[in-house]
Protein backbone atom coordinates (compact mmCIF):
# COMPACT_ATOMS: atom_id res chain seq x y z
CA UNK A 1 0.00 0.00 0.00
CA UNK A 2 1.23 3.49 -0.83
CA UNK A 3 2.53 5.34 2.18
CA UNK A 4 0.49 8.45 2.97
CA UNK A 5 3.14 10.03 5.17
CA UNK A 6 6.89 10.61 4.97
CA UNK A 7 9.15 7.62 5.30
CA UNK A 8 11.37 7.89 8.35
CA UNK A 9 15.10 7.53 7.75
CA UNK A 10 16.11 3.95 8.70
CA UNK A 11 17.86 4.93 11.97
CA UNK A 12 14.82 6.87 13.18
CA UNK A 13 12.46 4.14 12.01
CA UNK A 14 14.44 1.52 13.94
CA UNK A 15 14.47 3.78 17.00
CA UNK A 16 10.67 4.28 16.95
CA UNK A 17 10.02 0.59 16.35
CA UNK A 18 12.35 -0.43 19.20
CA UNK A 19 10.83 2.00 21.67
CA UNK A 20 7.31 0.76 20.85
CA UNK A 21 7.82 -2.99 20.36
CA UNK A 22 11.06 -4.09 22.06
CA UNK A 23 11.22 -5.75 25.49
CA UNK A 24 14.90 -4.85 25.99
CA UNK A 25 15.45 -2.87 29.16
CA UNK A 26 17.08 0.03 27.37
CA UNK A 27 14.03 0.40 25.06
CA UNK A 28 11.57 0.00 27.93
CA UNK A 29 13.41 2.69 29.89
CA UNK A 30 13.37 4.98 26.86
CA UNK A 31 9.64 4.42 26.42
CA UNK A 32 8.94 5.21 30.09
CA UNK A 33 11.11 8.32 29.90
CA UNK A 34 9.22 9.57 26.84
CA UNK A 35 5.69 9.04 28.17
CA UNK A 36 6.59 10.79 31.41
CA UNK A 37 8.06 13.80 29.66
CA UNK A 38 5.59 16.44 28.54
CA UNK A 39 8.33 17.82 26.29
CA UNK A 40 9.46 14.57 24.62
CA UNK A 41 6.10 12.87 24.17
CA UNK A 42 4.69 15.25 21.50
CA UNK A 43 7.94 15.02 19.52
CA UNK A 44 7.89 11.22 19.71
CA UNK A 45 4.20 11.14 18.72
CA UNK A 46 5.04 13.20 15.64
CA UNK A 47 7.83 10.76 14.78
CA UNK A 48 5.54 7.78 15.30
CA UNK A 49 2.86 9.17 12.98
CA UNK A 50 5.18 10.53 10.27
CA UNK A 51 5.54 7.10 8.65
CA UNK A 52 2.05 5.61 8.34
CA UNK A 53 3.20 2.17 7.20
CA UNK A 54 5.43 1.91 10.26
CA UNK A 55 2.60 3.17 12.47
CA UNK A 56 0.30 0.42 11.17
CA UNK A 57 2.95 -2.24 11.78
CA UNK A 58 3.52 -1.02 15.35
CA UNK A 59 -0.16 -1.00 16.38
CA UNK A 60 -0.57 -4.48 14.89
CA UNK A 61 2.17 -5.72 17.20
CA UNK A 62 0.73 -6.80 20.55
CA UNK A 63 3.33 -4.94 22.60
CA UNK A 64 3.17 -2.00 20.22
CA UNK A 65 -0.61 -1.76 20.62
CA UNK A 66 -0.34 -1.95 24.41
CA UNK A 67 2.22 0.86 24.50
CA UNK A 68 0.21 2.96 22.06
CA UNK A 69 -2.91 2.55 24.18
CA UNK A 70 -0.94 3.70 27.20
CA UNK A 71 0.10 6.87 25.37
CA UNK A 72 -3.37 7.65 24.03
CA UNK A 73 -5.27 9.81 26.48
CA UNK A 74 -2.23 11.30 28.24
CA UNK A 75 -2.82 14.70 26.64
CA UNK A 76 -5.28 16.19 24.18
CA UNK A 77 -2.47 17.60 22.05
CA UNK A 78 -0.86 14.19 21.62
CA UNK A 79 -4.25 12.60 20.87
CA UNK A 80 -4.74 15.19 18.12
CA UNK A 81 -1.42 14.13 16.57
CA UNK A 82 -2.54 10.49 16.62
CA UNK A 83 -5.81 11.24 14.88
CA UNK A 84 -3.97 11.97 11.63
CA UNK A 85 -2.95 8.33 10.95
CA UNK A 86 -6.29 7.13 12.33
CA UNK A 87 -8.12 9.27 9.76
CA UNK A 88 -5.76 8.36 6.91
CA UNK A 89 -5.90 4.59 7.46
CA UNK A 90 -9.22 4.28 9.25
CA UNK A 91 -10.76 1.23 7.58
CA UNK A 92 -7.42 -0.58 7.52
CA UNK A 93 -7.04 -0.09 11.27
CA UNK A 94 -10.65 -0.83 12.20
CA UNK A 95 -11.02 -4.01 10.15
CA UNK A 96 -7.88 -5.56 11.68
CA UNK A 97 -8.32 -8.11 14.48
CA UNK A 98 -7.11 -5.51 17.01
CA UNK A 99 -9.46 -2.84 15.63
CA UNK A 100 -12.21 -3.30 18.20
CA UNK A 101 -9.84 -2.94 21.16
CA UNK A 102 -8.31 0.08 19.46
CA UNK A 103 -11.68 1.74 18.89
CA UNK A 104 -12.90 0.93 22.39
CA UNK A 105 -9.81 2.53 23.92
CA UNK A 106 -10.14 5.66 21.78
CA UNK A 107 -13.76 6.07 22.84
CA UNK A 108 -12.98 5.49 26.52
CA UNK A 109 -9.95 7.77 27.03
CA UNK A 110 -10.28 10.61 24.51
CA UNK A 111 -12.07 13.90 25.16
CA UNK A 112 -15.52 14.70 23.83
CA UNK A 113 -14.10 16.56 20.81
CA UNK A 114 -12.04 13.56 19.72
CA UNK A 115 -14.95 11.19 20.35
CA UNK A 116 -17.12 13.29 18.04
CA UNK A 117 -14.33 13.32 15.47
CA UNK A 118 -14.12 9.53 15.74
CA UNK A 119 -17.89 9.29 15.20
CA UNK A 120 -17.59 11.57 12.18
CA UNK A 121 -14.82 9.44 10.64
CA UNK A 122 -16.82 6.28 11.35
CA UNK A 123 -19.87 7.81 9.64
CA UNK A 124 -17.86 8.54 6.49
CA UNK A 125 -16.63 4.93 6.37
CA UNK A 126 -19.81 3.30 7.69
CA UNK A 127 -20.75 1.37 4.56
CA UNK A 128 -17.24 -0.10 4.22
CA UNK A 129 -17.22 -1.11 7.88
CA UNK A 130 -20.69 -2.65 7.53
CA UNK A 131 -19.30 -5.21 5.04
CA UNK A 132 -16.57 -6.44 7.39
CA UNK A 133 -17.09 -8.71 10.42
CA UNK A 134 -14.83 -6.71 12.72
CA UNK A 135 -15.69 -3.36 11.20
CA UNK A 136 -19.42 -3.96 11.67
CA UNK A 137 -18.93 -4.60 15.40
CA UNK A 138 -17.09 -1.29 15.75
CA UNK A 139 -19.78 0.49 13.73
CA UNK A 140 -22.48 -0.81 16.08
CA UNK A 141 -20.51 0.34 19.12
CA UNK A 142 -19.98 3.83 17.69
CA UNK A 143 -23.66 4.19 16.78
CA UNK A 144 -24.62 3.12 20.30
CA UNK A 145 -22.39 5.67 22.08
CA UNK A 146 -22.89 8.50 19.57
CA UNK A 147 -24.82 11.59 20.62
CA UNK A 148 -28.32 12.16 19.23
CA UNK A 149 -27.04 14.25 16.32
CA UNK A 150 -24.85 11.45 15.02
CA UNK A 151 -27.41 8.76 15.87
CA UNK A 152 -29.83 10.62 13.61
CA UNK A 153 -27.21 10.83 10.85
CA UNK A 154 -26.45 7.11 11.14
CA UNK A 155 -30.18 6.30 11.12
CA UNK A 156 -30.64 8.33 7.93
CA UNK A 157 -27.67 6.63 6.27
CA UNK A 158 -28.73 3.10 7.19
CA UNK A 159 -32.32 3.78 6.12
CA UNK A 160 -31.09 5.18 2.81
CA UNK A 161 -28.87 2.12 2.18
CA UNK A 162 -31.14 -0.45 3.83
CA UNK A 163 -31.90 -2.36 0.62
CA UNK A 164 -28.23 -3.13 -0.05
CA UNK A 165 -27.52 -3.78 3.63
CA UNK A 166 -30.37 -6.31 3.80
CA UNK A 167 -28.63 -8.50 1.20
CA UNK A 168 -26.32 -10.19 3.71
CA UNK A 169 -26.28 -11.31 7.34
CA UNK A 170 -23.90 -8.56 8.47
CA UNK A 171 -26.19 -5.89 7.08
CA UNK A 172 -29.23 -7.53 8.66
CA UNK A 173 -27.46 -7.61 12.03
CA UNK A 174 -26.69 -3.88 11.71
CA UNK A 175 -30.32 -3.08 10.89
CA UNK A 176 -31.48 -5.16 13.88
CA UNK A 177 -29.01 -3.35 16.14
CA UNK A 178 -30.23 0.08 15.06
CA UNK A 179 -33.87 -0.96 15.55
CA UNK A 180 -33.15 -1.88 19.18
CA UNK A 181 -31.79 1.56 20.06
CA UNK A 182 -34.03 3.72 22.24
CA UNK A 183 -33.25 6.62 19.91
CA UNK A 184 -34.77 4.77 16.95
CA UNK A 185 -37.83 3.74 18.92
CA UNK A 186 -38.46 7.33 20.00
CA UNK A 187 -38.63 8.55 16.39
CA UNK A 188 -42.30 7.46 16.11
CA UNK A 189 -43.52 8.84 19.46
CA UNK A 190 -45.52 11.62 17.77
CA UNK A 191 -47.96 9.09 16.31
CA UNK A 192 -49.11 6.96 19.23
CA UNK A 193 -51.10 4.45 17.16
CA UNK A 194 -48.08 3.82 14.96
CA UNK A 195 -45.73 3.82 17.94
CA UNK A 196 -47.73 1.17 19.83
CA UNK A 197 -47.97 -1.05 16.76
CA UNK A 198 -44.23 -0.78 16.16
CA UNK A 199 -43.61 -1.78 19.77
CA UNK A 200 -45.57 -4.98 19.07
CA UNK A 201 -43.35 -5.65 16.05
CA UNK A 202 -40.25 -5.02 18.20
CA UNK A 203 -41.43 -7.59 20.73
CA UNK A 204 -42.16 -10.13 18.01
CA UNK A 205 -38.83 -9.68 16.20
CA UNK A 206 -37.02 -10.43 19.44
CA UNK A 207 -38.93 -13.75 19.85
CA UNK A 208 -38.97 -14.86 16.18
CA UNK A 209 -42.59 -16.11 16.34
CA UNK A 210 -43.55 -16.37 12.66
CA UNK A 211 -47.24 -17.03 13.36
CA UNK A 212 -47.56 -13.95 15.54
CA UNK A 213 -45.56 -11.92 13.02
CA UNK A 214 -47.93 -12.99 10.25
CA UNK A 215 -50.93 -11.85 12.30
CA UNK A 216 -49.26 -8.51 13.05
CA UNK A 217 -48.54 -7.90 9.37
CA UNK A 218 -52.15 -8.79 8.51
CA UNK A 219 -53.34 -6.37 11.20
CA UNK A 220 -51.15 -3.59 9.80
CA UNK A 221 -52.01 -4.16 6.13
CA UNK A 222 -55.75 -4.35 6.80
CA UNK A 223 -55.61 -0.55 6.99
CA UNK A 224 -53.96 0.64 3.70
CA UNK A 225 -53.43 4.19 5.01
CA UNK A 226 -51.72 2.92 8.16
CA UNK A 227 -49.56 0.59 6.09
CA UNK A 228 -48.35 3.43 3.86
CA UNK A 229 -47.70 5.62 6.89
CA UNK A 230 -45.78 2.76 8.53
CA UNK A 231 -43.46 2.12 5.58
CA UNK A 232 -42.77 5.83 5.11
CA UNK A 233 -41.06 6.04 8.49
CA UNK A 234 -37.40 5.19 8.94
CA UNK A 235 -38.25 2.75 11.71
CA UNK A 236 -40.94 1.08 9.61
CA UNK A 237 -38.78 0.59 6.53
CA UNK A 238 -35.99 -0.93 8.62
CA UNK A 239 -38.50 -3.32 10.20
CA UNK A 240 -39.86 -4.46 6.86
CA UNK A 241 -36.40 -5.22 5.54
CA UNK A 242 -36.02 -7.56 8.52
CA UNK A 243 -39.53 -9.03 8.21
CA UNK A 244 -39.41 -9.73 4.48
CA UNK A 245 -37.88 -13.11 3.77
CA UNK A 246 -38.89 -14.73 7.07
CA UNK A 247 -41.94 -16.54 5.63
CA UNK A 248 -43.59 -16.71 2.22
CA UNK A 249 -47.06 -16.27 3.72
CA UNK A 250 -46.07 -12.97 5.34
CA UNK A 251 -44.25 -11.79 2.21
CA UNK A 252 -47.40 -12.48 0.18
CA UNK A 253 -49.45 -10.31 2.55
CA UNK A 254 -46.91 -7.49 2.21
CA UNK A 255 -46.97 -7.71 -1.59
CA UNK A 256 -50.77 -7.53 -1.61
CA UNK A 257 -50.61 -4.37 0.52
CA UNK A 258 -48.01 -2.78 -1.75
CA UNK A 259 -50.08 -3.60 -4.84
CA UNK A 260 -53.15 -2.01 -3.30
CA UNK A 261 -51.31 1.31 -2.86
CA UNK A 262 -48.70 0.73 -5.53
CA UNK A 263 -47.76 4.23 -6.69
CA UNK A 264 -47.96 5.72 -3.19
CA UNK A 265 -45.58 3.07 -1.90
CA UNK A 266 -43.24 2.83 -4.88
CA UNK A 267 -42.61 6.56 -5.25
CA UNK A 268 -41.74 6.96 -1.57
CA UNK A 269 -38.03 6.93 -0.71
CA UNK A 270 -38.57 4.18 1.86
CA UNK A 271 -41.50 2.37 0.24
CA UNK A 272 -39.70 1.92 -3.07
CA UNK A 273 -36.92 -0.03 -1.42
CA UNK A 274 -39.47 -2.20 0.39
CA UNK A 275 -40.92 -3.05 -3.04
CA UNK A 276 -37.43 -4.00 -4.30
CA UNK A 277 -36.81 -6.06 -1.17
CA UNK A 278 -40.14 -7.86 -1.69
CA UNK A 279 -39.21 -8.62 -5.28
CA UNK A 280 -35.78 -9.85 -4.18
CA UNK A 281 -37.05 -12.29 -1.53
CA UNK A 282 -39.57 -13.88 -3.91
CA UNK A 283 -36.89 -14.41 -6.55
CA UNK A 284 -34.43 -15.76 -3.98
CA UNK A 285 -37.07 -18.21 -2.77
CA UNK A 286 -37.69 -19.33 -6.35
CA UNK A 287 -41.26 -18.03 -6.55
CA UNK A 288 -40.91 -16.56 -10.04
CA UNK A 289 -44.67 -16.31 -10.46
CA UNK A 290 -44.95 -13.52 -7.87
CA UNK A 291 -41.59 -12.07 -8.94
CA UNK A 292 -42.88 -11.69 -12.51
CA UNK A 293 -46.12 -10.17 -11.25
CA UNK A 294 -44.16 -7.49 -9.39
CA UNK A 295 -42.10 -6.74 -12.50
CA UNK A 296 -45.32 -6.59 -14.51
CA UNK A 297 -46.86 -4.11 -12.10
CA UNK A 298 -43.77 -1.91 -12.37
CA UNK A 299 -43.95 -2.10 -16.17
CA UNK A 300 -47.63 -1.13 -16.21
CA UNK A 301 -46.83 2.04 -14.22
CA UNK A 302 -43.69 2.83 -16.23
CA UNK A 303 -44.53 6.39 -17.25
CA UNK A 304 -45.69 7.50 -13.81
CA UNK A 305 -42.65 5.97 -12.13
CA UNK A 306 -40.19 7.30 -14.71
CA UNK A 307 -41.44 10.85 -14.21
CA UNK A 308 -41.01 10.56 -10.44
CA UNK A 309 -37.42 11.80 -10.24
CA UNK A 310 -36.78 10.29 -6.84
CA UNK A 311 -37.77 6.74 -6.00
CA UNK A 312 -40.03 5.85 -8.92
CA UNK A 313 -37.30 6.51 -11.46
CA UNK A 314 -34.82 4.56 -9.33
CA UNK A 315 -37.15 1.54 -9.37
CA UNK A 316 -37.49 1.72 -13.17
CA UNK A 317 -33.72 1.92 -13.68
CA UNK A 318 -33.22 -0.95 -11.23
CA UNK A 319 -35.54 -3.31 -13.11
CA UNK A 320 -34.09 -2.30 -16.48
CA UNK A 321 -30.72 -3.46 -15.16
CA UNK A 322 -32.30 -6.91 -14.65
CA UNK A 323 -32.77 -7.27 -18.45
CA UNK A 324 -36.13 -8.98 -18.03
CA UNK A 325 -37.68 -9.09 -21.51
CA UNK A 326 -41.36 -8.90 -20.49
CA UNK A 327 -40.83 -6.05 -18.01
CA UNK A 328 -38.57 -4.09 -20.36
CA UNK A 329 -41.13 -4.48 -23.15
CA UNK A 330 -43.91 -3.17 -20.90
CA UNK A 331 -41.74 -0.17 -19.96
CA UNK A 332 -40.92 0.53 -23.60
CA UNK A 333 -44.62 0.43 -24.50
CA UNK A 334 -45.58 2.51 -21.47
CA UNK A 335 -43.20 5.30 -22.47
CA UNK A 336 -44.37 5.42 -26.10
CA UNK A 337 -45.32 8.98 -27.20
CA UNK A 338 -43.23 10.37 -24.32
CA UNK A 339 -39.66 9.55 -25.37
CA UNK A 340 -38.86 13.05 -26.66
CA UNK A 341 -40.35 14.67 -23.56
CA UNK A 342 -38.35 12.36 -21.29
CA UNK A 343 -35.14 12.88 -23.26
CA UNK A 344 -34.96 16.52 -22.15
CA UNK A 345 -34.95 15.44 -18.49
CA UNK A 346 -31.92 14.10 -16.62
CA UNK A 347 -33.61 11.08 -15.05
CA UNK A 348 -35.91 10.53 -18.00
CA UNK A 349 -33.02 10.46 -20.49
CA UNK A 350 -31.24 7.91 -18.30
CA UNK A 351 -34.23 5.56 -18.62
CA UNK A 352 -34.44 6.07 -22.40
CA UNK A 353 -30.72 5.35 -22.80
CA UNK A 354 -31.03 2.21 -20.64
CA UNK A 355 -33.79 0.98 -22.94
CA UNK A 356 -31.26 1.22 -25.76
CA UNK A 357 -28.65 -0.71 -23.79
CA UNK A 358 -30.30 -4.08 -23.20
CA UNK A 359 -30.12 -7.30 -25.18
CA UNK A 360 -30.86 -7.35 -28.91
CA UNK A 361 -34.56 -8.24 -28.60
CA UNK A 362 -35.45 -5.44 -26.19
CA UNK A 363 -33.13 -2.93 -27.87
CA UNK A 364 -34.80 -3.35 -31.26
CA UNK A 365 -38.25 -3.02 -29.74
CA UNK A 366 -37.33 0.18 -27.87
CA UNK A 367 -35.34 1.53 -30.83
CA UNK A 368 -38.36 1.36 -33.11
CA UNK A 369 -40.51 3.42 -30.73
CA UNK A 370 -37.81 6.05 -30.19
CA UNK A 371 -37.00 6.42 -33.89
CA UNK A 372 -40.68 6.86 -34.73
CA UNK A 373 -40.93 9.75 -32.28
CA UNK A 374 -37.74 11.38 -33.54
CA UNK A 375 -38.97 11.18 -37.14
CA UNK A 376 -42.22 12.89 -36.12
CA UNK A 377 -40.36 15.80 -34.45
CA UNK A 378 -40.64 19.28 -35.90
CA UNK A 379 -37.34 20.90 -36.88
CA UNK A 380 -37.08 23.23 -33.87
CA UNK A 381 -37.67 20.41 -31.37
CA UNK A 382 -35.16 18.23 -33.17
CA UNK A 383 -32.44 20.89 -33.14
CA UNK A 384 -33.20 21.63 -29.50
CA UNK A 385 -32.94 17.90 -28.71
CA UNK A 386 -29.56 17.67 -30.44
CA UNK A 387 -28.20 20.65 -28.50
CA UNK A 388 -29.68 19.68 -25.13
CA UNK A 389 -27.25 18.23 -22.56
CA UNK A 390 -29.52 15.22 -21.93
CA UNK A 391 -31.34 14.99 -25.26
CA UNK A 392 -28.04 14.92 -27.13
CA UNK A 393 -27.05 11.72 -25.34
CA UNK A 394 -30.33 10.05 -26.30
CA UNK A 395 -30.11 11.15 -29.93
CA UNK A 396 -26.47 10.11 -30.22
CA UNK A 397 -27.14 6.69 -28.71
CA UNK A 398 -30.19 6.19 -30.92
CA UNK A 399 -28.07 6.90 -34.01
CA UNK A 400 -25.31 4.55 -32.82
CA UNK A 401 -27.70 1.69 -32.02
CA UNK A 402 -29.65 2.14 -35.25
CA UNK A 403 -26.40 2.11 -37.26
CA UNK A 404 -25.36 -1.07 -35.47
CA UNK A 405 -28.66 -2.99 -35.74
CA UNK A 406 -30.98 -1.38 -38.31
CA UNK A 407 -29.46 0.37 -41.33
CA UNK A 408 -32.92 1.29 -42.61
CA UNK A 409 -33.77 3.17 -39.42
CA UNK A 410 -30.34 4.76 -39.37
CA UNK A 411 -30.88 5.97 -42.95
CA UNK A 412 -34.24 7.47 -41.98
CA UNK A 413 -32.62 9.32 -39.08
CA UNK A 414 -29.84 10.65 -41.31
CA UNK A 415 -32.39 11.95 -43.85
CA UNK A 416 -34.38 13.59 -41.06
CA UNK A 417 -31.35 15.34 -39.55
CA UNK A 418 -29.48 16.23 -42.76
CA UNK A 419 -31.39 19.49 -43.47
CA UNK A 420 -30.53 20.83 -40.00
CA UNK A 421 -26.82 19.98 -39.86
CA UNK A 422 -25.82 23.62 -40.43
CA UNK A 423 -27.70 24.55 -37.25
CA UNK A 424 -25.90 21.85 -35.26
CA UNK A 425 -22.35 22.66 -36.27
CA UNK A 426 -20.41 25.03 -34.06
CA UNK A 427 -21.60 23.64 -30.71
CA UNK A 428 -19.84 20.74 -29.02
CA UNK A 429 -23.09 18.83 -28.58
CA UNK A 430 -24.27 19.49 -32.13
CA UNK A 431 -20.89 18.48 -33.50
CA UNK A 432 -21.33 15.05 -31.82
CA UNK A 433 -24.39 14.42 -33.96
CA UNK A 434 -22.80 15.80 -37.11
CA UNK A 435 -19.79 13.52 -36.59
CA UNK A 436 -22.08 10.47 -36.84
CA UNK A 437 -24.14 11.74 -39.78
CA UNK A 438 -21.41 13.22 -41.99
CA UNK A 439 -19.71 9.88 -42.84
CA UNK A 440 -23.10 8.40 -43.76
CA UNK A 441 -23.86 11.31 -46.10
CA UNK A 442 -20.41 11.03 -47.64
CA UNK A 443 -20.92 7.30 -48.20
CA UNK A 444 -24.18 7.97 -50.06
CA UNK A 445 -22.50 10.64 -52.21
CA UNK A 446 -19.68 8.26 -53.12
CA UNK A 447 -22.19 5.57 -54.07
CA UNK A 448 -24.04 8.00 -56.34
CA UNK A 449 -20.81 9.09 -58.01
CA UNK A 450 -19.73 5.49 -58.43
CA UNK A 451 -23.05 4.51 -59.99
CA UNK A 452 -22.87 7.54 -62.32
CA UNK A 453 -19.39 6.63 -63.51
CA UNK A 454 -20.53 3.07 -64.15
Amino acid sequence: MENDGNLLPPPLGMYVRSVMTSSDKVDVDEYLFIINSCHELPKFASLLTSDLDLFIKIIRDELGMNRFRRILGISDDVDTIFFYPIMMRFTEIMTHESGYDFASHVLSVCNIHHKKLFCSITFRHALLLARDDKGCIILKKVITIADDFYKDEFLDLITDKVYKLSMDDLGISLIEHVLKLDFTRKTTENDMRLHVLMAEFDDNLSTSSYDHLHKLVEKLTSDPDLFVKFVKTRRGTLMFHIILGKSEETDTVVWAAIKQRFTDTTTDSQGGYILLRTMYVFKKRGNLKVYDKILGQIGLHALYLTKDIYMGNTVIQHVLNLFNYECTTLIAIGLHYHYIELSFLKHGSQVVEKLLGGDNKTVLFSLLFIVIEILKCDKDTLVRLAKDEYGNGVLRKTLEIAKLHRNDLFGDLVEKLKPFLHRLRGSSLGNNIAAIIDPAIETVKNQIVSEGNA
